[in-house]
């Protein structure tokens, strides 16, 4: 391994060890609450090395998200690999999308906070990673897009839509159970899905069915 390799290196184990002091400690306390010093510190790094690969809390926490894009984005091209037919492509791929959001609270709320963010904050942020970010968006609504066009030609999925509007409408059940996920006045919302003995799973399945199904 050259000396460059090993720099390189060095560098990704740096940051992934940032990245998991930054994630525990906003389990702990919340995105608003933790502090670059306190993020240095758990990491075991000086303020100083921690500066030297996240300008502020605002690229950290993009990071965070670009970790959970990443996530999602390896698990969806694995699910695509499968010889399964597309409808069942695409309900392995919601299935993933919410075993994520309900087990990880924080890459939950990174998902959502810097997917609202202003012309301003964002130019703020490490543009590669924020560049990164939407890539990843992008290649993900492809990958349920292909899934999708799967279905139909295999006959799983018998839509009057076109699957690229079909998986732009799922994009925007995921944010909409991202924003449930994290809202504090839900409760209406989880007693509605306890009269119908539903969670969100059930929820999604019924929406994806109903989409399916409809008369081409």
């Amino acid at each position: 391994m050259g000396k460059t390799e090993r720099k390189e290196r060095e560098r990704k184990r740096r940051k992934d060890r940032i990245l998991n002091a930054a994630i525990s400690l906003i389990e702990e306390k919340g995105f608003e609450k933790t502090t670059m010093e306190e993020i240095a510190e758990r990491a075991e790094f000086s303020k100083g090395t921690l500066y030297l690969y996240y300008n502020d809390k605002s690229s950290l926490f993009q990071a965070i998200k670009k970790r959970a894009l990443k996530y999602l984005h390896d698990q969806f091209l694995q699910i695509l690999q499968k010889d399964l037919p597309g409808a069942k492509l695409v309900h392995e791929m919601m299935i993933t999308f919410l075993d994520l959001i309900h087990e990880n609270a924080t890459f939950t709320k990174a998902m959502m906070l810097y997917g609202k963010k202003s012309e301003q904050e964002v130019e703020a942020t490490d543009g590669t990673i924020q560049e990164d970010c939407i890539q990843l968006e992008n290649e993900l609504l492809m990958l349920i897009v292909r899934s999708l066009q799967i279905g139909v030609q295999d006959g799983s999925i018998n839509t009057k839509l076109d699957p690229k509007l079909l998986a732009l409408q799922i994009g925007f059940q995921m944010n909409g159970m991202i924003q449930f996920c994290l809202t504090g006045s839900n409760k209406k919302g989880l007693q509605i899905l306890d009269e119908k003995n539903m969670d969100l799973p059930d929820l999604m399945e019924q929406f994806l069915q109903t989409q399916f199904s409809q008369a081409g």
